[in-house]
Formats: C-alpha cells, structure tokens, sequence
C-alpha cells in the first residue's frame, strides 16, 4: 500500500482531544497515498527491535513542509507507550495508507450484503478492550437465523500495549480507511449495537437509539449481572460521562443505523459476565429484528407460481400467525416478478 517517508515531530498543541491519537499532515502529500483529513494512516518507525507501529487520525492539515508530520501527545508518556519513544525529539519515519494488516489489527465482516436489520460491532477488540469482540460475535452466532451483520477490529500487541497502538476513538473511525467498514457503511441499518470497555467501574448504555430501548437493555444488563455489584446506567439516568454517552451524530454506531446503542463496560463485567451480557442483548434484540427472505423456488408458468405461492403463504401463517402477513404479502410479490426464472438465492431480504 502507499506510503512516504516522513519527519515526525511530536506536538503537544495539536487540537481536538484525545490529541495521542491525533496527527497534523501536509494538505497535499497526504492526498499522494490516497488518505485526507478525518482518515486513518498508521504511523512507522524503525528499532532496534523491529518495526514500531500506532494508528493515527488526520485530524488537520498543515502548508508547512511537504514531508513533516506532527503527532500528538499530552505527555512523554503517551509517546513511549505508542511508539516506544525515549523523547520528544523529531524522528524519521514513514505514514503508511493501510490501516490493517494480518496479524496485529485485523478487520472483519460477516454480512450477507443484504441486511438491514442489525448490525453488531466491535471496533476495539482482541487486547484493545477485551472481550468485546467475543459480545459482538456472540450476539451474531445467537440471531444468525436473523441474518445479522457483524463488524469487528482485533488488536494485539506482542509485550501488551494493543489499546495503546491500535485504539481510534469512535467519532474518528472513517470508512475511508476500513475497507470491510466501507461495504456496509451506507446501509441504513435500522438498529446498531456497539460493544466497548472503559476504565469506570460501572456499565453504560448509551447511543442514539430511543430511551425505552436503552432502558430495556439496562433491565437485561441488570439482570444479567446480578449480585456483582456493579452499576448499570443509561445517558439519560446521568450515567454515562459526555464523552462516552455514544449520542454523538458522528459516532460510528450512530453513523451506520437509525437507532444506535453504545455499550460501555467496565473491566469486571467483561472479564466476568461478558457472555452473559451479549446474551441480554441478543434476547432484547431478537424480536425487533424482523426478517422478511424471499422464496426459493424453480421457475414455472404464472398460474402454477400463483397458485404454488399462496398455498405457501397459507402454510407459513398457519404456523407464525397473522404478524407475518405483510412479509408473506412481500414473499408472494417476489413470486410473481420471478415467476418464470425461480430464485435459489436465500439471502434476499424483502
């Protein structure tokens, strides 16, 4: 993938917290490796030990020199721990355009590249935030019958240091630099649910999504961790902090569906309850995702397809009841604009 070589001089005085995840680049070599403003790059530098990597956010531009690239930190230490840097001394080093790669941060999409219903993510996973890559895959093996889609990104860190290396704050994730994000980002997706760990010791439901929904997923997170000890909370019972309320428009849960919800957990209720809490979720989820497939069938002439058709529809409610009425109405439609070349592909969603 392109990259360049670059001066990189740390600056404190970069703007928009979290600025240790922040990197000012020149306006017009960024755009020669196909990256811009709000993108990802992955910054590089060589040590005695091998390559040393961190993801970064453009998070500006600058018209100084074309190959100086100025990275954020509030202190030597945010310096150390993502780039093992000993000062804050420029360096050499390269911006690459490839944000993932194959092993240290890998990117994965399980979407039959249909659904619209739900999609589960987990952007920090591996030994980012642990365990919530394994929420998010839970919930998916749960509702596969629902089709569901599922988006995870899992960082690992020989020594440890993956949130350091490889964490990039919600708001900032571009589409851009995440091809599998890329297929589904423009979906509209009708729910949205995020799994994320922090550093309080309580849990938060957050999210764009309604305040019964939330509250519906508290009383099953409440359930679920029961005995612990440990707080469950929505944005609007004042629980959650601004910054991890997950209400932000730009937010990625937000971003890729209607109704976004943000799930915040602390260390101990993931290590502890992780599976018991992507159950909660999945048993709050599983009825508002309604599933309407098209029909296989072979092709045929109309009034065999018609008749074929209603006596399918007739057999299906006789099973479900009435509330699946208006998919069968959509099954029998599909029907008759196929009747004559069939469908064998069960991944419509109508």
């Amino acid at each position: 993938m392109p990259s360049y070589k670059a001066r990189l001089i740390p600056n404190s005085s970069i703007p928009n917290a979290p600025i240790r995840e922040h990197c000012l680049v020149h306006r017009s070599r960024i755009t020669t490796i196909g990256r811009d403003k709000g993108h990802q790059v992955r910054i590089k530098r060589d040590t005695p030990d091998g390559i040393r990597s961190a993801l970064y956010t453009v998070i500006d531009l600058h018209d100084e020199k074309q190959n100086a690239v100025f990275l954020g930190y509030k202190d030597a230490d945010d310096l150390s721990k993502r780039l093992g840097l000993s000062s804050i001394d420029p360096f050499m080093g390269k911006i690459d355009s490839q944000v993932t790669d194959d092993s240290e941060f890998t990117e994965h999409l399980t979407d039959n590249g249909h659904h619209r219903g739900l999609i589960v993510i987990a952007p920090h996973g591996g030994d980012i935030e642990r365990y919530t890559d394994e929420q998010a895959e839970r919930v998916g093996k749960r509702l596969v019958s629902k089709h569901v889609s599922l988006w995870v990104c899992k960082g690992f860190k020989e020594g440890g240091g993956a949130f350091d290396c490889w964490h990039i704050t919600s708001t900032d994730i571009c589409e851009e630099s995440f091809p599998r994000l890329k297929e589904v980002i423009g979906r509209g997706f009708e729910y949205a649910v995020a799994f994320h760990g922090w550093d309080e010791d309580s849990i938060c439901i957050g999210g764009s999504a309604p305040p019964d929904l939330k509250q519906q997923i508290k009383t099953a997170v409440e359930s679920a961790t029961s005995g612990s000890g440990i707080v469950v909370a929505t944005d609007e019972d004042g629980g959650c902090p601004p910054n991890f309320n997950g209400n932000d428009p730009r937010n990625i849960v937000n971003r890729l569906a209607t109704n976004g919800i943000q799930i915040e957990q602390s260390k101990a209720a993931r290590r502890k309850y992780h599976n018991k809490i992507a159950d909660a979720v999945a048993d709050i989820m599983d009825p508002k995702i309604q599933v309407c497939i098209a029909p296989a069938f072979e092709g045929s002439d109309f009034w065999t397809c018609l008749i074929e058709g209603i006596s399918d529809s007739v057999l299906a409610m006789s099973r479900t009841g009435m509330p699946s009425l208006q998919c069968e109405i959509k099954r029998l439609q599909f029907r008759i604009r196929k009747y004559s070349q069939g469908n064998s592909d069960p991944r419509i969603e109508l």
